[in-house]
């Protein structure tokens, strides 16, 4: 079972790069970099909480529209 943590875990940290080198939007880039941490939490302590957690944060990250913004111009 860790193994495949361990994959999962590999997956989302490239996809969340992916998205990193894409165009930059502030709420994808964080979502990314948070993401990332906790696969990389996950991959060496094979816990399951952290890819959950993880894959949750990216998965909501993107549901946000490409240009949305906290602020009003």
């Amino acid at each position: 079972m860790q193994y495949v943590i361990q994959v999962l875990s590999a997956i989302l940290i490239g996809l969340a790069i992916g998205v990193i080198l894409g165009p930059r939007y502030p709420v994808r880039f964080i979502g990314s970099l948070i993401a990332i941490a906790l696969s990389l939490i996950a991959l060496f302590t094979t816990a399951w909480v952290y890819l959950a957690a993880g894959t949750i944060v990216f998965l909501v990250v993107l549901a946000i529209p490409a240009g949305a913004s906290s602020s009003r111009t």
